[in-house]
C-alpha cells in the first residue's frame, strides 16, 4: 500500500488548490463563514460525518474507523488577521485590509488532506477520528466557544483521547518537524490601567495632577516586572501596548487608559508578574498624586506538551520526515487557544517548517509572511500519522 507521504504528495497539487483558494478569501475571527462552507463541502465529498454545534463558522467531522477503538481528534484553526497584504507576495489576498499573515490557510488545508488520507484508509483506522476547525484563533476566543457550544458532547463518539495540532515554523526549513515537551508556547492575560488625576490648563501644571507624567513613571516601573522581579531562569513577558489620553492641546488630562499583556511559560510566574504589576502602578501612581485601578482579563493558559504526547508525536513525525529532521527549538511567548482544549484532553502541539531555504523569513503577522507550499504534503501526512499513533497510545 501506498505510503502516507507517498499519499499526501500525490495530493499536493489539489491541496495547493484548496489554500490558494482559502488565501485570496481571508475572513477574520467569527466572520469564517465562506471558509467554513468550503471545509464543510470537502468533507461532506469524503464521506464523513459533520456535526452541528449551532456554530455560524467553524467545523467538526468524524471519521469512524473500520475497526473498534478510542477516538483522537485533530485540530487546525481558519481565521485570518487585519493585515494588507503586499501585491508582489505570491498569491495575494482579495479582501482589502484582510490577509492570511499566520498560517491558517496552511492549517486548514494540512488537516483537509489528512481527512482525506484517513478516509480512504478508513478500514485499517482502529477507532475514530475527529476533525476540529476552529474559528476565532486569532483573539483566542474559538476554542473556548467550540465547548461552550458542546463540542465534546455533541460528538456521535465518546470524548477523544488526544488531540493534535500543527502550526507553521518560518524561521524552520521545510522538512523539519518541531515535536517538543514541555511549554511550546506562552499563556497571556490582558490588562487594563486606569490612571486618575486633576485636569487643567497647560500653562498652570502647578494647579493640576498630570496623569501623562504618571503614565511615564508607571511605564518605567513596568520594565523591572520582568528585569528585576522575576526568576531570570523562567520565560515572561510585560508589555504596555496602548496609551489613551487627552484630547485639546492646551489642557492637562484628568484621566488615562493604558492596556497591555502579560505572557509566561509558568502559572506561578505569570501570577507574580500580575501581583508585582499591580503593586508597582499603585505605588507610582500615588508618588505622583494619582489613583489607579488594575484590571486583568483572563486570557488562555500556556501551551504544554507532556512527555507522554512527546513520545507519541516524535514517533508519528520520525514516520513522515525521519529522526533527523525531527528538532526542537526554543519555545516562542505568543499564545494559542489550542491549550484550552489541552486543559480538557491530553494535546500535542507541533511545529511544522515553512520557511524558503536561503531567503529571509518574515515572522507570523509581518505583511510579507508566507509559507513554501513544498511543507502541505507534509502537514498533512504528519495530522494523518499522528491520528493512526495517537490511536495506538
Amino acid at each position: 500500500m501506498t505510503s502516507i507521504r507517498e499519499r499526501a504528495q500525490a495530493l499536493a497539487p489539489e491541496l495547493q488548490s484548496i489554500k490558494n483558494d482559502i488565501h485570496l478569501h481571508p475572513e477574520l475571527s467569527f466572520q469564517e463563514v465562506r471558509t467554513t462552507k468550503i471545509i464543510q463541502d470537502q468533507l461532506l465529498a469524503m464521506g464523513l460525518h459533520l456535526v452541528d454545534l449551532g456554530m455560524e463558522t467553524g467545523a467538526v467531522a468524524v471519521l469512524f474507523g473500520g475497526q473498534e477503538g478510542p477516538t483522537v481528534a485533530l485540530r487546525a484553526d481558519i481565521d485570518a488577521i487585519e493585515q494588507q497584504e503586499p501585491a508582489d507576495n505570491g498569491v495575494v489576498s482579495e479582501e482589502p485590509g484582510k490577509m492570511h499573515a499566520c498560517g491558517h490557510d496552511f492549517h486548514t488545508t494540512c488537516l483537509l488532506g489528512a481527512a482525506k488520507i484517513l478516509s480512504e484508509r478508513k478500514e485499517e483506522v482502529a477507532g475514530n477520528v475527529v476533525f476540529v476547525f476552529q474559528p476565532a484563533e486569532e483573539i483566542t476566543q474559538g476554542a473556548q466557544a467550540m465547548l461552550d457550544h458542546g463540542l465534546w458532547d455533541k460528538l456521535p463518539v465518546p470524548k477523544p483521547e488526544r488531540i493534535f495540532a500543527l502550526h507553521t515554523r518560518p524561521e524552520l526549513p521545510v522538512g523539519d518537524i518541531a515535536a517538543m515537551e514541555g511549554p511550546v508556547m506562552a499563556g497571556k492575560s490582558h490588562f487594563t490601567i486606569t490612571l486618575h488625576g486633576k485636569s487643567g490648563h497647560g500653562g498652570s501644571p502647578h494647579k493640576c495632577t498630570d496623569v501623562i507624567v504618571a503614565a511615564a513613571g508607571v511605564v518605567n516601573a513596568l520594565q523591572t516586572v520582568v528585569s528585576r522581579n522575576t526568576d531570570p531562569l523562567e520565560s515572561v513577558v510585560c508589555s504596555v501596548l496602548s496609551i489613551h489620553a487627552g484630547t485639546p492641546d492646551n489642557f492637562v488630562p484628568d484621566v488615562l487608559t493604558m492596556t497591555g499583556s502579560i505572557r509566561a511559560h509558568g502559572a506561578q510566574a505569570h501570577r507574580h508578574a500580575e501581583q508585582r504589576l499591580e503593586e508597582l502602578t499603585v505605588g507610582v501612581a500615588n508618588a505622583y498624586g494619582c489613583t489607579a485601578q488594575v484590571e486583568f482579563h483572563p486570557g488562555v493558559p500556556a501551551t504544554v506538551n507532556s512527555p507522554e504526547m512527546t513520545r507519541i508525536a516524535r514517533r508519528s513525525a520520525a514516520a513522515v520526515v525521519g529522526e533527523d529532521h525531527v528538532v526542537s527549538p526554543n519555545p516562542d511567548m505568543g499564545s494559542e487557544d489550542f491549550a484550552v482544549f489541552g486543559q480538557e484532553v491530553p494535546a500535542f502541539f507541533y511545529w511544522l517548517g515553512t520557511g524558503f531555504p536561503g531567503q529571509h523569513n518574515p515572522c507570523w503577522h509581518n505583511e510579507h509572511f508566507r509559507t513554501d507550499d513544498e511543507a502541505i504534503p507534509l502537514g498533512a501526512a504528519l495530522l494523518a500519522q499522528s491520528a493512526l499513533e495517537g490511536l495506538k497510545g
